[in-house]
């Protein structure tokens, strides 16, 4: 087993509490609202991380934001690790993740963003192109995701494509910024090959005298795009064709899985792929 006691002062002084991987899960989530409710929101200042298995690799990742965003910093481990003091992390943790790898030795690493990005922003250009009412407002970001409760994907790891979009309004009205939300499960076959579909579908505008009727526009729309999401990831993932995946799952940022790291979970999202030759 793996696991974690978080500790209120440098040093593993003060109050602590302890998280415990017994079973080995991929994901062991402590929420905002359990440190919150242990009164340890913001005071994370050291970490005694412990291992049972040197054969399997874990993270523990820190975040400074609720719902597992913003911030992170991820700590690796295979073996018993003392992390004293969180100089640019100090105070700062408002959810962890505690992270149980595949323990075959083969993986290969891929950063989303940069495989995939320019491909996503011509993909989603093409898609707006057909209606004019609107047009990409930046890089499409792909982004890791493990909370969304609100349609009961807690604890499910998924990746976030977010399209900036500007919705282009008649005169004398401004356009409109808007985000196209489409969040994607990956899953291996039963040919070992790696599949992905939208599992959920979302979007935000700006506030405005115009955001109930854009809305009334952009959702049926958003909805009806789902298909061609699908099929430009099939296209993409068919080029990860050149080994037998047995197992997918993702990590926040540019992450390593044997080394430690920091960044943003805007970074990019990165998939981790163990396979067999």
């Amino acid at each position: 087993m793996s696991s974690g006691r978080f500790f209120e002062d440098n040093n593993f002084g003060g109050r602590n509490f302890l998280a415990d991987n017994a079973g080995h899960l991929r994901y062991l989530l402590l929420t905002f609202d359990f440190l919150n409710g242990l009164n340890f929101n913001d005071i994370l200042s050291s970490i005694q991380l412990r291992s049972g298995n040197p054969e399997i690799p874990s993270t523990c990742l820190l975040f400074e934001n609720a719902r597992f965003d913003g911030r992170i910093k991820a700590f690796a481990f295979n073996a018993d690790r003392d992390i004293a003091s969180l100089p640019d992390f100090n105070d700062l943790t408002s959810c962890i993740l505690m992270m149980d790898h595949d323990a075959n030795p083969n993986k290969s690493i891929l950063p989303l963003r940069q495989l995939g990005g320019s491909q996503m922003n011509d993909a989603v250009d093409k898609m707006l192109s057909s209606d004019g009412s609107a047009s990409r407002d930046g890089d499409v970001l792909l982004r890791f995701t493990v909370d969304l409760f609100e349609v009961s994907l807690f604890g499910v790891d998924l990746m976030l494509m977010e399209i900036p979009v500007k919705i282009h309004t008649p005169w004398p009205f401004s356009d409109y910024s808007a985000k196209i939300r489409y969040w994607i499960q990956f899953f291996i076959d039963d040919s070992s090959k790696l599949q992905g579909f939208v599992a959920a579908w979302g979007y935000w505008i700006e506030g405005g005298i115009l955001t109930g009727s854009i809305e009334g526009q952009l959702k049926p729309k958003v909805q009806a795009h789902i298909g061609d999401v699908e099929s430009q990831l099939s296209t993409m993932l068919k080029e990860l064709d050149f080994h037998r995946w047995t197992d997918v799952y993702l990590m926040p940022g540019l992450a390593s899985v044997t080394d430690d790291y920091g960044g943003n979970v805007n970074d990019d999202c990165t998939m981790v792929l163990p396979f067999v030759d």
